[in-house]
C-alpha cells in the first residue's frame, strides 16, 4: 500500500550511491502518487537539495506526482513546493538537469487544467494495466526525453457524471459536507510588478565643481565689501509690550489646543460607544461549511467521501455515488419532466463569422 512505501525505501534514500536515491525518490513518487502522505514528502525534501543533479531531478518529479491535486488545506507544503518549482525554472545558476525536472514536475502537478491525478487504479481497485505501463515508459524519459510524455497514459479525470437512462446528463445537484476553499482549485500565479528604478545622481565633474566653488567665494567676498545698515535700536518699553503680547498668545493658543482635544477626545468615546452597541446588536456571521455542486462536477479522490445527492432530488443513483467518475441515475419524480444540461461547443464560445460576400456575376472577359 501507499502508506508502507516510505518505510522500505527510508534507508535507501540516504544511500551513498546517487543512482539508488533517484531510484528511491521515484519509487516514492509512483507508489504514494496522489496521496499528498507526509512521510513521502519528508523523506524526499532533502533529496531537493542534493549534490548529485539527477537526484535532484528524481525528487522534484516525484513530488509533483505526490501533491498532484493536493491543495494547501490538505496538505500544507504544496505551496512551498510550488514556489521551489518556480525558483528552480528561473534560476540561472542551476543545472539543466534539475531545471528539466522542475519543468516536469510544473506540468504533472498542474496536469489536465488540474482536473486530472495519478492512478494505477480502476475505481474499483483493480489493477489499471495501461496506466502501469504508462508509468513505466515514463521512467525512461532520461534516455529519451520524448518518452515523457506517456505518462498521460496513467492519468485519471477527477469527476463525477451523472447520467439518466437516455445516457443524457440530467440537471442535479450534489451536496458537498466541506468548505469550499477545502478542495478550490489553486490560487493563480501573480506577475510580479517591475520595481521602478530610483534616479541616479548625476555625477558632477571635478572642473565644474570647481569654477562653482570660486563662484560661491567671490560672491561671499563682494557681500563683506558692502557697508550693512545697522536697524534702529528697540526702547525698553517696546520690547516689554512684544514679550506681553506674545506671551497671552501663546497663553490663548494652548487653551484652543486643550479644548479642541478634548473635543475629539468625546467624539472618539462616543463613536466607540456606537461601535461597541453595533457589534453586540449584530450576530455573528456563520460560515457555510457546505458546497452545492452541479453536475458535472469536479470532485477530487479525498472529496468522494464527503459528497452525496441533495435531499427531495428527483433522482437516485443506480450505484454508490461516492464511487465517483460516471455514474447512472434514476429518475424517480416521474411527474415532472427531466430538465438536461445543454450541450457545449468545445474550445469555448466562437466568434461569429463575418457573411462572406457574394461572387460577382458571370461575365464576358475581353482584352480591350
Amino acid at each position: 500500500t501507499p502508506e508502507q512505501c516510505p518505510s522500505v525505501v527510508s534507508l535507501l534514500a540516504e544511500s551513498y550511491n546517487p543512482h539508488v536515491r533517484y531510484g528511491a525518490a521515484m519509487a516514492l513518487g509512483i507508489a504514494c502518487a496522489g496521496t499528498g502522505l507526509k512521510e513521502a514528502i519528508a523523506l524526499l525534501d532533502p533529496m531537493t537539495n542534493d549534490p548529485v543533479n539527477f537526484v535532484r531531478q528524481g525528487a522534484l518529479i516525484a513530488s509533483a506526482m505526490i501533491l498532484i491535486q493536493q491543495t494547501e488545506s490538505t496538505c500544507p507544503r504544496v505551496k512551498d513546493f510550488r514556489a521551489l518549482y518556480a525558483k528552480v525554472i528561473v534560476d540561472k545558476h542551476e543545472d539543466v538537469m534539475a531545471k528539466f525536472g522542475a519543468i516536469l514536475a510544473q506540468g504533472i502537478i498542474d496536469a489536465g487544467g488540474r482536473n486530472v491525478t495519478v492512478s494505477l487504479q480502476s475505481r474499483t481497485g483493480h489493477t489499471n494495466m495501461l496506466a502501469v505501463v504508462g508509468a513505466l515508459v515514463f521512467t525512461q524519459y532520461w534516455y529519451w526525453f520524448p518518452l515523457a510524455h506517456c505518462l498521460a497514459l496513467a492519468f485519471t479525470p477527477t469527476c463525477l457524471i451523472a447520467l439518466n437512462a437516455q445516457l443524457k446528463m440530467p440537471k442535479l445537484k450534489i451536496k458537498s459536507d466541506a468548505k469550499p476553499s477545502m478542495y478550490a482549485y489553486p490560487a493563480p500565479l501573480e506577475e510580479k510588478k517591475r520595481e521602478e528604478r530610483e534616479k541616479v545622481t548625476t555625477a558632477v565633474l571635478s572642473i565644474a565643481a570647481r569654477a562653482k566653488r570660486r563662484e560661491s567665494e567671490r560672491k561671499a567676498r563682494d557681500s563683506h565689501e558692502k557697508m550693512d545698515v545697522d536697524p534702529p535700536s528697540e526702547t525698553k518699553e517696546l520690547h516689554e509690550v512684544k514679550e506681553a503680547a506674545s506671551s497671552s498668545k501663546e497663553k490663548d493658543d494652548k487653551k484652543r489646543d486643550e479644548k479642541e482635544a478634548k473635543e475629539s477626545k468625546e467624539k472618539a468615546e462616543k463613536k466607540g460607544s456606537k461601535d461597541d452597541e453595533k457589534e453586540k446588536k449584530e450576530p455573528e456571521p456563520n460560515f457555510d461549511m457546505v458546497e452545492i455542486l452541479q453536475n458535472p462536477a469536479r470532485v477530487l479522490r479525498q472529496q468522494l467521501k464527503v459528497i452525496q445527492l441533495l435531499e427531495g432530488s428527483p433522482y437516485v443513483p443506480v450505484k454508490d455515488i461516492q464511487i465517483g467518475g460516471i455514474v447512472m441515475v434514476k429518475h424517480i419524480q416521474t411527474d415532472t419532466e427531466e430538465e438536461l444540461v445543454k450541450p457545449v461547443a468545445a474550445f469555448g464560445p466562437k466568434p461569429e463569422e463575418e457573411k462572406e460576400a457574394d461572387p460577382p456575376e458571370p461575365f464576358e472577359y475581353t482584352e480591350d
